[in-house]
Protein backbone atom coordinates (compact mmCIF):
# COMPACT_ATOMS: atom_id res chain seq x y z
CA UNK A 1 0.00 0.00 0.00
CA UNK A 2 0.85 3.72 -1.30
CA UNK A 3 -0.21 6.61 0.95
CA UNK A 4 -1.00 10.09 -0.79
CA UNK A 5 -2.25 13.03 0.66
CA UNK A 6 -5.40 14.29 -1.22
CA UNK A 7 -4.78 18.54 -3.06
CA UNK A 8 -8.85 19.07 -2.17
CA UNK A 9 -8.95 18.00 1.61
CA UNK A 10 -5.54 17.63 2.55
CA UNK A 11 -6.30 14.16 3.87
CA UNK A 12 -3.72 10.88 3.68
CA UNK A 13 -5.14 7.80 2.06
CA UNK A 14 -3.51 5.08 1.16
CA UNK A 15 -4.12 2.93 -2.36
CA UNK A 16 -3.09 -0.15 -4.13
CA UNK A 17 -3.44 -0.90 -7.89
CA UNK A 18 -3.96 -4.61 -9.10
CA UNK A 19 -3.10 -5.20 -12.53
CA UNK A 20 -1.46 -7.58 -15.04
CA UNK A 21 1.48 -6.67 -16.70
CA UNK A 22 0.49 -8.38 -20.21
CA UNK A 23 -0.37 -5.75 -22.82
CA UNK A 24 -3.67 -4.77 -23.88
CA UNK A 25 -7.51 -4.34 -22.11
CA UNK A 26 -6.14 -1.33 -20.68
CA UNK A 27 -8.45 1.47 -19.13
CA UNK A 28 -8.04 4.21 -17.15
CA UNK A 29 -8.84 3.92 -13.95
CA UNK A 30 -9.30 6.62 -11.22
CA UNK A 31 -8.44 6.93 -8.17
CA UNK A 32 -10.27 9.03 -5.48
CA UNK A 33 -10.17 10.14 -2.18
CA UNK A 34 -11.89 8.05 0.21
CA UNK A 35 -13.14 11.20 2.25
CA UNK A 36 -13.97 13.79 -0.12
CA UNK A 37 -14.45 11.94 -3.42
CA UNK A 38 -11.76 13.87 -5.28
CA UNK A 39 -10.28 12.13 -8.29
CA UNK A 40 -6.33 12.37 -7.14
CA UNK A 41 -4.79 10.20 -9.76
CA UNK A 42 -5.75 8.54 -12.95
CA UNK A 43 -3.82 5.06 -14.36
CA UNK A 44 -3.57 3.10 -17.69
CA UNK A 45 -3.77 -0.67 -15.67
CA UNK A 46 -5.49 -3.49 -16.50
CA UNK A 47 -7.13 -4.04 -12.92
CA UNK A 48 -8.69 -1.54 -10.27
CA UNK A 49 -6.99 0.38 -7.90
CA UNK A 50 -8.22 0.92 -4.11
CA UNK A 51 -8.34 3.47 -1.56
CA UNK A 52 -8.77 3.11 1.98
CA UNK A 53 -9.31 5.55 5.10
CA UNK A 54 -5.99 5.71 6.90
CA UNK A 55 -6.18 5.71 10.76
CA UNK A 56 -4.02 7.80 13.22
CA UNK A 57 -0.97 5.16 12.94
CA UNK A 58 -1.14 4.85 9.47
CA UNK A 59 -3.36 1.57 8.50
CA UNK A 60 -5.98 0.95 6.27
CA UNK A 61 -9.73 1.15 8.02
CA UNK A 62 -12.34 -0.81 6.62
CA UNK A 63 -15.48 1.45 7.89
Amino acid sequence: MDIIKCEKCGKNFGYEDTGNPWPGGKDREEARCPYCGEVAFTRMISGFIYTYKLDENGNKTYK
